[in-house]
């Protein structure tokens, strides 16, 4: 008995892709998806449900800054120039005998259809529950398991208003030194939402013991003036936030020491990287290392708040 729905699903998958079926189908999840990303792009960001769902999926997808609204043009391109010659080619191989059937009985195209809009719809679904947050337990801040005392590389860079930045200058403070770069698209603007949330959360009091230094990923190209644009598109400013750059040569030596690992694709120039958070403490050691994330937020912040209240 248990052999016989399996049977029959075997069967009815069998008919569906059978003939013109399977090529319809295909054209037809083409089409939606094509719809589907322009819609994606076309709805408005928001702090909850589908809104925010479009968010996430520009920012990984199209290259979508959020502090600008801007989209990279050539993740734009690709997303939706990919479903046109996956559509092509069927139309290519089976195009004649679609046209047969459109001209004939284009009811018999229905069930290929709806099983796209199933697919479509199945694949939305399990793609938002991925996105979603999990439902996990709250854990508290190991301050002492984290808390190393290692060196900190020691350099002298340019910020955005062209004065020299120096952890070794910065004695005293609390240290935030991480890596981005200015036509960064994708989680560069997540790294600098994540800083200035955990420093303005801090009193007033704290914040004047925090300095953020964010070593640029892309020295050739992200002089001064870049490095300006991107602060104030950030809605960031110095003394508390510092985006440094300088010899393409000492920047590539520092984000080494660092420890933040990169690399460029040749066809895009896109720079793919690791999220890094180093926190030095106020006398310079290298206190915590975090990441993104709604937890190493959570812990960054808590581990800036411990640091600033201890006294070199």
């Amino acid at each position: 008995m248990s052999a016989e729905p399996s049977s029959r699903l075997v069967r009815s998958l069998r008919w569906l892709f059978e003939g013109h079926r399977a090529p319809a189908y295909a054209l037809a999840l083409v089409v939606l998806y094509k719809l589907a990303l322009i819609a994606l792009l076309l709805v408005p960001a928001s702090s909850s449900g589908f809104g925010q769902f479009a968010e996430e999926f520009k920012t990984w997808c199209f290259g979508y800054d959020p502090a600008t609204g801007k989209l990279q043009v050539a993740y734009v391109v690709a997303m939706l120039t990919e479903p046109v010659i996956l559509g092509g080619a069927v139309l290519l191989f089976w195009g004649r005998e679609l046209l047969q059937v459109v001209r004939g009985r284009p009811r018999k195209l229905a069930p290929s259809a709806l099983f796209a809009v199933a697919t479509l719809l199945a694949g939305g679904a399990a793609l938002g529950a991925m996105g979603g947050p999990a439902p996990t337990a709250e854990l508290p801040f190991p301050a002492e398991a984290l808390r190393t005392a290692l060196p900190a590389p020691a350099f002298v860079l340019e910020d955005q208003e062209g004065r020299p930045v120096s952890p070794q200058a910065l004695r005293g403070k609390v240290v935030v030194l991480t890596g981005v770069y200015a036509s960064c698209g994708a989680t560069c603007p997540m790294i600098m939402g994540q800083s200035k949330r955990v420093v303005e959360a801090l009193s007033p009091e704290e914040r004047a013991d925090v300095v953020v230094i964010a070593v640029t990923l892309d020295p050739t190209r992200d002089d001064r003036e870049r490095r300006a644009a991107m602060a104030k598109g950030q809605g960031v400013s110095a003394p508390t936030f510092r985006l440094v750059g300088g010899d393409p040569a000492e920047v590539e030596r520092v984000l080494d020491d660092l420890a933040i690992a990169r690399k460029r694709d040749p066809q895009t120039g896109v720079i793919d990287h690791v999220n890094l958070f180093a926190v030095l403490d106020r006398q310079g050691r290298l206190a915590y290392r975090f990441s993104l994330g709604e937890r190493q937020e959570d812990w960054l912040g808590k581990a800036l708040g411990l640091l600033v209240r201890e006294r070199p």
